[in-house]
Order: structure tokens, then C-alpha cells, then sequence
């Protein structure tokens, strides 16, 4: 499940906007290739944090590389 939300799972004070992924369904679920492309896209995109989330395990994901422009 990919949520926008208006802080990291990390803290509780309200620290901006970011993209969080979570394994609803345990770890299992970022194997599978939707969800790979899927913080791939977001990480691409670089506009906000991307954080990957699995229990009481969380860790932002480095920015992708920029896509190019036409």
C-alpha cells in the first residue's frame, strides 16, 4: 500500500510531505515486480522522501537518477 503522508514513519512530529510504502501483507509483498517499478517510479520522480516500511522496519529509499527531459 502507497500512502502520501505528512511525515516519516520515523517520527511523530510533522516533518513535510513524503511517499510511504508498506508490506500490508509482510516482506514478501516488495518482491513482487508491481511494487519494485512502483518505488521505482517514485524514486525517479524525486520530489518527495521515499520511505519502505515493513513492520517496525523503515528506510528511505536514495533518490533515483533524474529522468531525462525531451
Amino acid at each position: 500500500m502507497f500512502a502520501l503522508e505528512n511525515r516519516s514513519p520515523t517520527t511523530p512530529a510533522v516533518e513535510g510531505a513524503c511517499i510511504v510504502g508498506r508490506a500490508v501483507d509482510g516482506m514478501r509483498a516488495f518482491d513482487r515486480w508491481e511494487v519494485v517499478e512502483a518505488f521505482a517510479m517514485f524514486a525517479r520522480e524525486g520530489a518527495l522522501p521515499v520511505w519502505k516500511v515493513a513492520g517496525r522496519h523503515a528506510h528511505v529509499m536514495p533518490p533515483g537518477p533524474p529522468v531525462p527531459g525531451p
